[in-house]
């Protein structure tokens, strides 16, 4: 087993520091097997309709 040991953030930025520690905090939950449970994918809107051509990336974007 690994003992603490305390990680020197210093000079990084606040939002990088908090990353890291709720890195942490997600791995030590998942080492316990205390995993959130995850939602149901929400399903799409859809409208009914039938497609009348075809689009493609170069219709839509001035790609040159």
């Amino acid at each position: 087993m690994i003992m603490a040991q305390v990680i020197d953030l210093e000079g990084l930025p606040d939002r990088v520091a908090k990353a890291i520690a709720a890195t942490v905090v997600n791995l030590k939950n998942r080492s316990r097997g205390q995993r959130e449970q995850l939602k149901p994918p929400k399903e799409l809107p859809s409208r009914p309709g039938k497609v009348i051509g075809s689009l493609r990336r170069v219709d839509i974007y001035d790609e040159r």
